[in-house]
């Protein structure tokens, strides 16, 4: 009975050592594109979520290009990180700045990275005068390799200002849409009188031709 009991558990085991390889290959070897993945900030070491895990937004987006990911993240308390780098060149480099935000206190960043199988070790400084707090920390980027999705090229790299404009040109289109339709609403009445009065004479012809017909033929 316990055998039979454990069969189960078994075939499950022999399940997950099938499909979990095939997943990380695939995340490993990603084609040139560009993908959304969700990710954790955590601490140092182990598995516990770091408190800086809320400065930064997500998901991040990944650009492969010649089976290289480039990582772009945006930095949500950008003010208090005022530095952040990744492991590389046998030590720490900065990542890359793109674009700053003042208003919203954000920073968009971007690294290389070898891969996103395993936590990419980082350091980060926060700095928050109000509180006269100053502090370095060692940290880790863990990605979600399940939660990776591919991403159309256009609504990737579409910045604000052109996402505007199609916007706009959209709801253009709608209206001139809007207005095509009413003028076709407003045709279509005139279309079915003119039918209705076609079908009417016709009738109206038809049956004097055949009252025509039978009085002929009556005299």
């Amino acid at each position: 009975m316990k055998k039979i009991m454990m069969l189960p558990a078994f075939f499950a085991v022999i399940l997950l050592a099938l499909v979990l390889p095939v997943t990380n290959a695939q995340a490993a070897s990603l084609s040139d594109g560009t993908y959304s993945v969700n990710y954790t900030v955590l601490k140092a070491e182990g598995n516990a979520v770091s408190m800086a895990n809320d400065y930064w937004l997500k998901p991040a987006k990944v650009i492969v290009k010649s089976g290289k990911p480039t990582v772009q993240m945006t930095i949500k308390n950008s003010s208090w990180v005022t530095e952040f780098k990744v492991a590389g060149n046998g030590g720490y480099v900065d990542t890359q700045v793109l674009s700053t935000n003042k208003k919203a206190n954000t920073r968009f960043v971007q690294f290389d990275a070898q891969s996103l199988s395993k936590p990419i070790k980082s350091k980060i400084h926060v700095t928050v005068e109000s509180a006269d707090y100053d502090h370095d920390y060692t940290v880790q980027l863990k990605f979600d390799e399940s939660s990776i999705k591919s991403l159309s090229t256009d609504s990737s790299t579409q910045s604000g200002e052109a996402k505007e404009d199609n916007q706009q040109t959209s709801n253009e289109s709608i209206k001139k849409s809007d207005s095509s339709t009413k003028a076709k609403k407003e045709e279509n009445p005139q279309t079915g009188d003119t039918s209705q009065m076609g079908w009417l004479v016709v009738l109206v012809l038809c049956s004097g031709g055949f009252l025509a017909r039978k009085w002929i033929m009556k005299h």
